[in-house]
């Protein structure tokens, strides 16, 4: 049931001011390059890292006030925020979602409908995850990362069988 007392549930997003000050500005400069094989980021910082310089993603502006996820709706693909800030509104529930969030890719590896609906708060840059690069480079994963992938969707949406495309 909605109520009109809607509460920030969780908020997420990594700290780009921290990593701007470290010398990330550019994932391809030799400066980016040296800290991110420092061992001086955090996990969040070296995902955040990895998928900001991938070549197997495109980048987007999302205009703020603009809605690009609708919980129910399917997924045609997956967004990682780089850049502004978006909520996410699952019934009563509502998320912070900043630098580092990824939107809606248990659910398109999962073959799963948005769990929320997502809206930009202000301009937010993502890198976009077509559904069907990401069924092409899970074939191509390492089974240990395959496994890693496997657990962590079914453990997101409560699956008690792998997806199809995780076997």
């Amino acid at each position: 049931m909605n109520s009109p007392n809607k509460v920030v549930s969780a908020a997420f997003a990594v700290n780009i001011e921290h990593l701007h000050a470290l010398g990330v500005v550019d994932p391809y400069s030799e400066q980016s390059l040296q800290l991110y094989h420092s061992g001086k980021l955090n996990a969040n910082e070296r995902l955040y890292f990895s998928l900001w310089g991938s070549s197997e993603l495109s980048t987007s502006l999302i205009r703020a006030r603009t809605r690009f996820a609708k919980q129910g709706e399917p997924v045609s693909s997956a967004y990682f925020i780089i850049k502004g800030a978006a909520l996410g509104v699952k019934d009563d529930e509502i998320y912070r979602l900043g630098p580092g969030s990824v939107i809606g890719l248990a659910e398109g590896v999962g073959a799963q409908p948005h769990s929320m609906t997502a809206i930009a708060v202000d301009d937010v840059q993502v890198r976009v995850f077509p559904v069907y690069v990401i069924a092409k480079l899970v074939k191509n994963m390492p089974p240990g990362l395959r496994g890693i992938l496997k657990a962590t969707v079914m453990r997101t949406l409560q699956l008690k069988t792998p997806p199809a495309v995780l076997m």
